[in-house]
């Protein structure tokens, strides 16, 4: 137990929901440490939970590719802006950006060259794309919070102060799933074949996936008619948006299809392989020990901009952690729906690969339950000197 220090002053900037996970895990450890801790900027209901006080809502920047951004670009210039003269005006101790790396560096380096000290939490996937953004990322942050081990010594080698904290995903998530026990927790029978449908989180993932999942889970059907299919939702907002789209389509799953809002976990944990639009849910699909099949689709326009500074192998988070193919990736032109029932319908036939990859699942996830959380609070306090 720690003994609380004197008040300290911070503003956090988060642009997702996986960004509210990481920001509220953060602030509840920051809370044990700084009595009277005042947090404010930009959050979601999980960081107002500890205490955060948000300037803006947290969905202003929930936006995702080229030609979205380019849309919603004046409003969130606005949005940057006023923020920007707010925490100038605040004077807090620390900023901390959490990911949204096109809205935060930006930020940061605007209020780091006032005298505001900037940490960043959560790299850039520059390792996947865009490698120059690097020397923006030195003018922005004083010090860069990293959730992954390989991400240090790309850090180390460009002379950017790091710290390796490992994921709080990692933490909260039990080191070795039963999933007999979410089987029965969701109301499914242990022998029943479970496939979770993991379209996004975002409006525009939902409308490039859902469809796309749903006439691949109609041919997986065909092929072995007593399979159910689990769609995970985040909130009602999403649960709502999907039923939008489903009333201008003729789906028809025969009563063998279920939509859960707040439990994707428990819904990866208790299925036996998923479909997963490509972004932080990959994550949490290795860590709940779930086979998976990732896809993605963006824009033409916004798929080859964004091919145009790619250098990377992998674009989903089990096979860049791993540095091998341990997923199955189809993407963009190969975002099919048969190309995707038959992966799925190979892998299900397959008991000793899902058996194998549960497994590495359980290593890798092992690897990344460092106390993400407590260890990212030690940094800070070192940073400061408190």
């Amino acid at each position: 137990m720690f003994n609380p220090a004197p008040a300290l002053r911070v503003v956090i900037v988060v642009g997702e929901a996986s960004g509210d996970v990481l920001g509220s895990a953060l602030l509840k450890e920051l809370n044990q440490r700084f009595l009277g801790l005042e947090s404010f900027g930009i959050g979601g209901p999980l960081m107002v939970h500890q205490g955060f006080s948000p300037w803006y809502s947290m969905s202003e920047l929930s936006v995702m590719g080229y030609i979205e951004v380019l849309l919603k670009l004046p409003r969130l210039l606005r949005i940057r802006s006023s923020l920007a003269k707010k925490i100038v005006s605040y004077k807090p101790d620390l900023v901390i950006g959490v990911d949204a790396p096109d809205f935060n560096l930006s930020l940061e380096r605007t209020i780091r060259n006032s005298g505001i000290p900037v940490m960043h939490l959560v790299s850039p996937s520059i390792w996947a794309w865009r490698y120059e953004r690097i020397h923006k990322i030195r003018q922005s942050v004083d010090h860069m919070l990293v959730l992954f081990p390989f991400e240090e010594k790309i850090y180390e080698q460009e002379g950017i102060p790091v710290s390796y904290v490992g994921h709080p995903l990692a933490d909260e998530i039990e080191p070795e799933v039963d999933r007999s026990n979410y089987r029965s927790k969701l109301g499914f029978s242990s022998g029943k074949k479970i496939v979770a449908l993991l379209p996004g989180s975002r409006k525009t993932e939902l409308k490039q996936h859902l469809n796309l999942m749903l006439d691949a889970a109609k041919l997986i059907q065909n092929s072995s008619p007593e399979i159910r299919f689990l769609v995970p939702l985040l909130d009602n907002e999403a649960h709502n948006f999907v039923h939008s789209i489903l009333s201008r389509r003729n789906v028809n799953l025969n009563g063998t299809i279920d939509f859960v809002v707040g439990k994707t976990q428990d819904a990866l944990k208790a299925a036996d392989i998923a479909i997963i639009a490509s972004g932080t849910a990959t994550l949490e699909g290795l860590l709940c020990e779930c086979p998976m099949v990732v896809t993605y689709k963006v824009s033409k326009l916004t798929a080859w901009l964004m091919r145009l500074q790619a250098n990377a192998r992998f674009v989903s988070l089990p096979n860049i952690i791993s540095n091998e193919s341990l997923v199955s990736e189809l993407i963009q032109e190969d975002a099919q729906p048969d190309l995707l029932a038959n992966e799925v319908i190979s892998m299900l036939e397959n008991s000793d690969q899902l058996i194998s990859l549960r497994e590495r699942f359980r290593r890798i996830k092992s690897s990344l339950r460092m106390g993400s959380a407590k260890r990212s609070a030690d940094v800070i306090e070192q940073f400061l000197n408190v």
